[in-house]
């Protein structure tokens, strides 16, 4: 694409954070809307109706609020080179390595959740995105809810960080 356009479009967004505190909180937010994906009694949360009612949205409930984490704290450094989950949490165990313990837990668990999205991908010829969780294995689905202590690991630290306690 347009490389003048990418970094014009990059410069307003950090020109917007510098001027206006506000946009961080609401990013901060944002990435607190998807809390870990499991119910009072530690089950699974699937969708409820649809087309893929009873699977369990990897990207939505497990994925995106990594995602989410990511983005917003890598911005919240001014760092604007760095667009992928990995590599996000990899230059932020180099700015904060008081939280690098949370943030390696964030790339295992980011990696594993890939996993599981491409080999259901692979074996059922779609995306991955929704998976029958009787599919899997109870390693598996121990595995995937490891991955979600992650997801409130690095949610509390951005509400403690952005101040936004009253959200959860």
């Amino acid at each position: 694409g347009d490389k003048v356009l990418v970094e014009d479009v990059s410069d307003g967004i950090f020109n917007s954070i510098d001027k206006h505190d506000m946009f961080l909180t609401y990013l901060g937010r944002n990435a607190l809307q998807n809390p870990p994906p499991l119910g009072f009694f530690r089950q699974f949360l699937v969708e409820e109706t649809g087309e893929h009612k009873d699977q369990f949205d990897i990207k939505a409930r497990a994925m995106m609020p990594l995602v989410d984490a990511a983005r917003l704290l890598i911005l919240s450094h001014n760092i604007k080179s760095i667009n992928n989950t990995i590599e996000r949490f990899e230059k932020l165990m180099e700015i904060e390595p008081q939280n690098k313990d949370t943030y390696m837990f964030c790339i295992d668990s980011y990696k594993d959740l890939l996993r599981f999205r491409t080999e259901h991908g692979l074996a059922h010829n779609d995306s991955g995105r929704f998976i029958d969780l009787k599919s899997l294995t109870k390693g598996d689905r121990l595995k995937l809810k490891r991955s979600f202590k992650a997801i409130k690991s690095i949610q509390g630290l951005v509400q403690t960080r952005f101040k936004l306690s009253q959200l959860m």
